[in-house]
């Protein structure tokens, strides 16, 4: 009875063997083409323009605002809106923002010059205009 049993059991193992080793393959006797390999394409390129670039290769065109902009705390970057030889000027930094600066340096700002200048906030009261009062103790007239 054991040899029975041992050979059923040796049976049964290389049946189940020989059905694993079946299962992934597939009959070409079902009229279907057969499936190609991932690695071969299966008709001509797709054209050159259909493939997408990826996003910030190309710009769109020129920047509108300065690139480079690196704030320094306590500096303000902008344009004169009130000029003269002060003490008082107006200035518009490059985000809008307006500032009515009081300097007794003495500087000759034109109306429209850029200029960079150290400010803190006001401490007298004395009224520029119009903006946020700062004190400039540098202003600095760009090219």
């Amino acid at each position: 009875m054991t040899s029975s049993r041992t050979t059923a059991a040796a049976l049964l193992i290389a049946g189940a063997a020989l059905l694993g080793g079946c299962a992934g393959t597939t009959s070409s006797d079902s009229g279907a083409p057969a499936p190609t390999p991932s690695g071969v394409p299966t008709g001509p390129p797709p054209p050159a323009s259909a493939d997408p670039l990826p996003p910030g290769s190309i710009p769109s065109g020129i920047p509108k605002t300065p690139t480079d902009i690196v704030r320094t705390a306590g500096w303000i970057n902008g344009t004169v809106t009130r000029g003269g030889s002060g003490p008082c000027y107006g200035i518009t930094d490059w985000d809008g923002v307006q500032f009515a600066v009081y300097s007794d340096a003495g500087v000759e700002l034109a109306e429209g010059a850029r200029v960079r200048a150290q400010v803190t906030p006001a401490t007298l009261r004395i009224s520029c205009g119009e903006g946020t009062p700062v004190e400039a103790s540098e202003i600095d007239v760009l090219p």
